[in-house]
């Protein structure tokens, strides 16, 4: 979810809910990882888990998940969607992606939405590899770019991402990563939840698109950068 969210949002559970329905309604997200590293059995980290949607979805097909959340509000609502929903191999702490609570080689998978594609995130590559068991993978979800919501996002936003996912000398190829790109969509159809999220994530343009014509839904490309554990 944090990979299309602008930066000034604050921390809320029912938007992240909310979100969870609209973003990638057919979770073409979960078929594009199983295609990058099988999941089933296997013990995953989510970073930046949020209100716990990515260990929700994938509780009864891993071993154990984890969700590693910072914010304390957030953190809690993923506790109680999990226990409501009787899953006991879901397991939500409180992390830094910088500082996981993790021993060395823990996981199989880590699934990061935390990260992006700039220097300064080197110290959370080091740490999610840390964690990870030899042949593990780090799975980013991140934005790609090159579809409808670029319209709604900010140039600079845009621009970062059509840089760093250039051939050979993007920041993610640059960094030992390969890119997954998944197509997806943004689902607009309901009126009254378009009228509410979209002017409240994209300001004016979400606005604008409003206030003409639309299709039920925008496309949305989303990459998974992945990189193996030496």
């Amino acid at each position: 979810m944090r990979a299309i969210l602008p930066p000034w949002i604050h921390a809320d559970e029912v938007l992240y809910a909310r979100l969870g329905d609209v973003i990638d309604p057919e979770r073409k997200v979960l078929a594009a990882l199983e295609r990058i590293v099988p999941i089933s059995g296997k013990r995953i980290a989510d970073v930046g888990t949020g209100i716990g949607h990515y260990p929700m979805l994938l509780a009864r097909r891993t071993g154990r998940t984890y969700g590693i959340e910072a914010d304390d509000a957030l953190r809690d609502a993923a506790r109680r969607r999990a226990a409501a929903a009787h899953q006991p191999n879901i397991r939500i702490v409180a992390g830094e992606p910088e500082r996981l609570p993790l021993r060395d080689g823990a996981v199989d998978i880590v699934l990061s939405g935390t990260i992006d594609p700039d220097d300064a995130s080197l110290p959370a590559i080091r740490e999610a590899l840390r964690v990870l068991r030899p042949d593990g993978r780090l799975v980013v979800l991140g934005y790609y770019g090159r579809d409808d919501l670029a319209s709604l996002l900010e140039p600079e936003v845009v621009a970062h991402a059509l840089e760093a996912t250039q051939r050979r000398t993007g920041w993610w190829l640059r960094n030992g990563f390969k890119i997954k790109v998944v197509h997806t969509r943004l689902d607009v159809s309901d009126r009254e939840t378009a009228l509410d999220l979209l002017p409240r994530l994209y300001g004016d343009r979400g606005r604008a698109f409003l206030m003409e014509p639309h299709p039920g839904s925008l496309a949305l490309k989303l990459g998974l950068y992945h990189r193996a554990r030496d």
